[in-house]
């Protein structure tokens, strides 16, 4: 047989004992007639599913994974200002002296009309 397969008969058989006790507990809670144990079993009911599933998910997960870690990339560090005046400047970031000329006017709209009110 699997081992993957062997795994899973023997954690669906845990699972199964631990419903089964449940099944029990749930039992017991009906026919015990002293306290403490009543509050003891409906304790067991109510933790044994919880517990079951996590023992039955715990072997579960088989997938390969990489034992490597996000890594930011690496950062580029700004020139200082004494670096940035020895370069030679860039050509699309030079400014050019020259005149601004102002858009033609935009055409004024007609005025409001007069509103009458009818009552």
């Amino acid at each position: 047989m699997d081992p993957h397969t062997t795994d899973i008969a023997h954690r669906m058989k845990v699972y199964s004992f631990q419903m089964a006790l449940r099944v029990v507990c749930i039992i017991g809670v009906v026919l015990i007639d002293n306290l403490i144990a009543r509050i003891l079993l409906v304790l067991g009911a109510a933790i044994l599913p919880w517990l079951a599933v996590m023992m039955a998910n715990r072997g579960a997960d088989r997938s390969e994974r990489s034992g490597s870690a996000y890594r930011p990339p690496t950062r580029t560090e700004l020139p200082t200002s004494a670096e940035s005046q020895e370069r030679a400047p860039d050509p699309e970031t030079v400014v050019l002296d020259g005149e601004y000329t102002a858009p033609p006017p935009q055409r004024e709209l007609p005025p409001p009309r007069a509103v009458t009110r009818r009552n």
